[in-house]
């Protein structure tokens, strides 16, 4: 299990994000982002705004380069 922050991830806040693969880690950090937007946080929201603005290709290669540096992650 590898260990991450939003704030690594792409996000606004020090919440420690957790996951045995990037694509369960992905996912954990979709649910957190979400639950801190459906609160009223505008700082996650905004975030949210920036990945969006981002285009298909660059969105690919921020995941692919996630994917990449997942192993190098701390361990949780």
């Amino acid at each position: 299990m590898k260990k991450t922050t939003c704030k690594n991830l792409g996000g606004t806040c020090d919440a420690e994000i957790q996951g045995e693969t990037p694509e369960e880690m992905g996912e954990k950090s979709k649910q957190h982002v979400m639950e801190m937007m459906q609160s009223g946080d505008q700082d996650h929201k905004a975030a949210v705004e920036k990945m969006m603005q981002l285009s298909k290709e660059e969105q690919e290669k921020w995941y692919d380069d996630f994917q990449k540096s997942f192993d190098s992650l701390p361990d949780a």
